[in-house]
């Protein structure tokens, strides 16, 4: 396949609707990554990515993002930013720099500015009332409310990339970093093999690198499938074996020839799949320690969203 995406979640769908277009018009890769993801950013109703995004314990909304060219092996990263319209284009800008291409806080904030990129509060009255509410109620910090980080990987000819967004976990502390920024975690492309990249629970993702050992499994010559299915099982085992309850994980890869799959150790996990000019909505489940992927009809559709 010459031209091929993937991405979490169904909020990503339209997103991906415009990255369809710029692949049939031959657009590059980053800019089909870049229009899925800046979907999700610019609308307050996907509440953990973005306006609107989920506040930390102190009520601020702080973002990462993250983008990998597999070709290059270029990766840029921000990481706590505040009002940052769209972070994904910051990161994908720091991809292009050898050094200083993860940057935190204000310094990240003082790049985008000095790029000229725009800036936008992304507290809004909703996110500031969620953050009231959850003052009343116990503490747990659990990943997928409102459903994570947007996560897309992409392939047009011969080159790859990956690229992610997120608001983090809900009432995470202050200077707490998720897996979403951090490479080989969250997020990894390579152009030899494939990319992957990941969205749940950021602790739980980091302590297995799960990413960067989907390429890796890839690269050792495991389908795509297989890649996702074996990585996140043996990763779940491991956690077990260190007497450690894995939170929600689901993880989505692509190989170099532009085959697509997703796991999960939840219930039902979405995601979008492109493959040349064909979009599908596409469910991973897992039940009875086994795993599936179908591809969703409207009597999914209608019980996942509720309309």
């Amino acid at each position: 396949m010459n031209k091929a995406m993937i991405s979490t979640w169904k909020m990503s769908y339209d997103g991906m609707l415009k990255a369809k277009d710029i692949l049939q018009q031959d657009g590059s890769v980053q800019a089909a990554i870049l229009a899925a993801i800046q979907d999700v950013e610019a609308r307050e109703e996907f509440i953990s990515v973005g306006h609107g995004g989920l506040p930390n314990a102190q009520g601020h909304v702080q973002l990462d993002s993250a983008y990998m060219n597999g070709n290059t092996l270029g990766f840029g990263g921000i990481i706590e930013v505040e009002n940052v319209e769209s972070p994904i284009a910051v990161a994908a800008k720091l991809s292009d720099y050898k050094v200083n291409c993860l940057l935190s806080g204000k310094g990240a904030e003082a790049f985008a500015q000095e790029e000229g990129f725009a800036f936008q509060n992304h507290m809004t009255p909703q996110s500031k009332k969620r953050w009231q509410d959850k003052q009343k109620e116990d503490m747990e910090l659990k990943a997928y409310e409102g459903h994570d980080t947007v996560c897309v990987l992409g392939k047009c000819q011969d080159e790859l990339a990956a690229g992610v967004s997120t608001s983090g976990l809900f009432m995470k502390h202050e200077g707490r970093v998720g897996d979403s920024p951090i490479i080989g975690s969250g997020f990894y492309s390579d152009a030899l093999y494939g990319s992957a990249a990941a969205t749940g629970l950021g602790e739980d993702i980091m302590r297995g690198c799960l990413s960067i050992r989907i390429v890796d499994a890839m690269a050792a010559g495991m389908s795509v499938q297989a890649a996702v299915d074996t990585v996140l099982d043996a990763h779940v085992k491991r956690m077990q074996m260190a007497n450690r309850t894995c939170d929600a994980i689901s993880v989505i890869a692509m190989d170099k020839e532009g085959n697509c799959g997703a796991s999960t150790n939840i219930s039902e996990f979405p995601y979008v799949v492109i493959q040349e000019d064909d979009i599908k909505l596409m469910v991973a489940t897992y039940q009875n320690g086994k795993h599936d992927n179908f591809e969703a009809d409207a009597a999914w559709i209608k019980q996942y969203t509720g309309d």
